[in-house]
């Protein structure tokens, strides 16, 4: 009877002992759970401002994906001047090319072929000659305010070439590649940025677009494996203010004076062929005569009237 109490005495304290232990870990369980809720509910409280010096390091170490398209851009441009002739293409001061031009309507030819010698001074002077006899002449050059004047030499003298001629001039002379290469790559206005893969004359090539602080954009294909440029494109407003796109592959390339150049040239206008020109002979840099690209005009084609032949 005796053990019996003593055995129930050591119970209740046993009992007593874990009660004790159990409920302060309890609440301080307790006190933890209710501290991190009110933690949670609890306005966060805002970092400190970071400094210019230190935005600018993160935004250098994460480069965007503009940053990485436009160098991946700029390499390609790059290779293509380096295929090209590097400095020789970028600084020719002119070019002869004789060859043969065809002229297209809704993508069929409308003539047999003209012989040509065509005259090209960077950045703006033309001068064309055409036929056998070499008797049809057209001169483009600006003047000294920078305006653009166009000429026909015929044997009945020197007539103004029509305006739209003239508008035609000047737009594939301001979106031609060595415009692009040598005046808007170097402008740090110029955005330029990789397009992706295409496919441009039956060739895998790789698109980087253009675009300068006058809004004008060409985009370039340059192939994969010789990086030399297949075609490049630019869109225009036509009178009707509807797009117009143009488009100038380059092919047949040969190496001449260093710098790789295509001796067949195609224009396209909305996907159709609208002349190609076939070249057989191409030199650079030739002395040209100072009164090369002269002209004056000599009469007007609206009142022209052919002279007479003298009676025998």
């Amino acid at each position: 009877m005796a053990a019996r109490c003593w055995w129930a005495k050591q119970m209740k304290v046993s009992m007593a002992s874990r009660v004790r232990g159990v409920v302060p870990g309890l609440l301080l369980t307790a006190l933890l759970l209710c501290a991190a809720t009110l933690l949670a509910q609890a306005p966060q409280a805002q970092d400190a401002p970071k400094s210019d010096a230190a935005t600018k390091s993160e935004a250098s170490a994460k480069p965007t994906t503009v940053e990485s398209h436009t160098q991946k851009a700029r390499r390609l441009l790059d290779e293509m001047i380096a295929a090209l002739g590097g400095e020789a293409w970028l600084n020719y001061a002119n070019i002869e090319q004789q060859g043969r031009t065809y002229s297209f309507f809704h993508g069929k030819p409308t003539t047999a072929g003209t012989l040509l010698w065509r005259y090209f001074e960077y950045p703006g002077k033309e001068h064309l000659e055409l036929s056998r006899q070499r008797d049809v002449i057209y001169i483009y050059k600006s003047d000294a305010n920078g305006e653009v004047h166009g000429y026909e030499i015929t044997y009945k003298g020197t007539a103004a070439v029509e305006a739209k001629d003239v508008e035609e001039f000047v737009r594939r002379r301001d979106f031609s590649l060595e415009r692009a290469m040598r005046e808007w790559l170097g402008d740090p206005r110029t955005v330029i940025l990789y397009v992706g893969q295409s496919v441009a004359d039956q060739q895998p090539v790789e698109v980087v677009s253009l675009l300068n602080e006058k809004n004008q954009q060409v985009e370039i294909g340059i192939d994969l494996y010789s990086h030399l440029p297949i075609n490049l494109r630019y869109h225009w407003r036509g009178p009707d203010k509807y797009l117009v796109t143009d488009e100038v592959v380059f092919g047949n390339y040969h190496r001449v004076q260093g710098i790789q150049t295509p001796y067949t040239i195609t224009r396209l206008r909305d996907g159709e062929i609208t002349s190609q020109r076939f070249f057989n002979r191409v030199l650079y840099n030739q002395k040209l005569a100072p009164d090369f690209f002269d002209a004056t005009v000599t009469y007007d084609p609206a009142t022209y009237t052919p002279r007479e032949k003298k009676k025998p």
